[in-house]
């Protein structure tokens, strides 16, 4: 990267109120040590209900980079966090196999329409079968995540190739 190019990355950082930014491998160590880092800065600034509801999301929107990475991708993953408006959201994206993104839109498309009480009875479903389910992906975590945000969640997918699609979830509190 040029110079120049970083400072128009920095700048738009700036502009768009971005509190932390990575992109690279996400791993158990990394999510420990950006979570430290997030936790001191809520500390400081925020009331501690809040905080927790802040570094819930944040931890769910990790664990789903590091768990349902394209493995041949390194656990390739971006976390952006911004605050704007004593509001922060919180944006997660990696790439995924294609073959996944479908059951994905199909899960997110039922969070989407779903008001708060619905989304916690799905939660509370969800509870009750995860004994059943061998391992994550059980689709809790977004439920997590969508009871937590104060705006509906919000997402989109790329297309990259054949067999791959980047995702990103975004969630506001």
């Amino acid at each position: 990267m040029e110079l120049s190019q970083a400072i128009l990355l920095r700048n738009s950082l700036r502009e768009n109120r971005v509190i932390m930014a990575y992109n690279g491998t996400v791993s158990d160590d990394l999510m420990v040590t950006l979570a430290d880092l997030l936790k001191e800065r809520l500390i400081a600034n925020e009331d501690v209900k809040r905080s927790k509801l802040i570094f819930s999301v944040f931890m769910e929107g990790v664990q789903n980079l590091i768990w349902h990475g394209k493995q041949h991708e390194e656990n390739m993953g971006m976390i952006l966090i911004s605050e704007n408006n004593h509001e922060i959201t919180i944006m997660c994206g990696n790439r995924i196999h294609r073959d996944k993104a479908t059951g994905l839109k199909q899960r997110l498309a039922q969070i989407e329409g779903a008001d708060k009480d619905t989304i916690r009875q799905m939660y509370r479903d969800g509870m009750s079968q995860a004994a059943e389910h061998d391992g994550p992906g059980s689709g809790l975590g977004l439920l997590e995540i969508a009871r937590r945000s104060t705006q509906p969640i919000s997402h989109m997918f790329v297309d990259v190739d054949d067999d791959s699609v980047d995702f990103i979830l975004s969630a506001t509190i």
